[in-house]
C-alpha cells in the first residue's frame, strides 16, 4: 500500500508540472533565460502563393519544373491542361525567395504572396511538454521495475502506456512542425495567354466601333 501511494503521489505531482509547462509563458522552458535569448531561433512557418499567364504554357511548364529541381524542392502534386499548368511545391523555406524570383521568367506574373506564421510560442510549449512526460514516462519505468504486486504493476502499466500514447502524439507533432519551418510549401498557377485570331481582332474593332457609333447618336 505505501508503495501504491508513493506511485500514486509522484504521477499527481509529475502530471502537475506537466500541466503546468502547458499553461506557463513559453520563456519558462528555459530557466533564468531572458525573453530575447528564448526567442533567438524563431519557428517561422513559410508559404507562397504565385499567379501567372504565358503564350507557351508547355514552355513555361517544362521552364518551371526544372527550376523546381534546381532550388532542391519537389513537385508534390500538379496539373497540366490545355489552360493552366498548377503545382504544388515542397521548397526549403531558405530557398523559397530566390525560386519564386527565378519563377517570374517563366511568364507574367499576375499576382505573388508569401505569407509567415510565427509558432515559436507553440513550439516551446510543446517542447516543455514533451520533456516533463519523458520525465514521467522514465519515473514510472522506475516505479514498474521495483513493483512487485500484481495489482501495483497492472495499475503502472495502465498509466505507463496512457503516457506513452501521449509522448508519441506530441513526438509526431513536434516532427510535423519541424518540418513545416524546413520547407515552405509553394502553389504556383500558370494559365495560357491566348492570341486572338484575326475573327477576335475583328469583333473587338467591331465593338469598339459600335460603341462610339452608338455614343455619337
Amino acid at each position: 500500500m505505501q508503495f501504491f501511494q508513493q506511485m500514486k503521489s509522484l504521477i499527481i505531482i509529475s502530471v502537475a508540472a506537466v500541466l503546468f509547462s502547458s499553461c506557463s509563458s513559453p520563456f519558462s522552458s528555459s530557466a533564468g533565460m531572458a525573453p530575447d535569448a528564448a526567442y533567438s531561433k524563431r519557428q517561422i512557418q513559410r508559404s507562397g502563393t504565385i499567379n501567372m499567364k504565358s503564350r507557351s504554357l508547355e514552355s513555361s511548364s517544362k521552364k518551371s519544373i526544372a527550376l523546381v529541381a534546381h532550388h532542391q524542392a519537389i513537385i508534390t502534386s500538379s496539373s497540366l491542361t490545355d489552360d493552366r499548368f498548377k503545382a504544388t511545391i515542397r521548397v526549403p523555406s531558405n530557398s523559397l525567395p530566390s525560386l519564386m524570383q527565378s519563377l517570374e521568367s517563366v511568364g507574367k506574373v499576375t499576382s505573388s504572396q508569401v505569407s509567415m506564421d510565427d509558432i515559436t510560442a507553440a513550439y516551446l510549449d510543446l517542447e516543455a511538454s514533451l520533456k516533463n512526460k519523458s520525465a514521467l514516462r522514465d519515473r514510472l519505468r522506475a516505479l514498474l521495475s521495483q513493483a512487485t504486486k500484481v495489482e501495483d504493476i497492472l495499475k503502472i502499466e495502465k498509466e505507463l502506456s496512457r503516457v506513452q500514447t501521449d509522448l508519441d502524439q506530441m513526438d509526431a507533432r513536434m516532427k510535423s512542425m519541424r518540418s513545416k519551418v524546413a520547407k515552405s510549401t509553394l502553389n504556383l498557377s500558370i494559365i495560357r495567354q491566348r492570341i486572338p485570331g484575326p475573327l477576335g481582332i475583328f469583333s473587338k474593332s467591331g465593338g469598339w466601333i459600335f460603341d462610339k457609333l452608338h455614343y455619337l447618336n
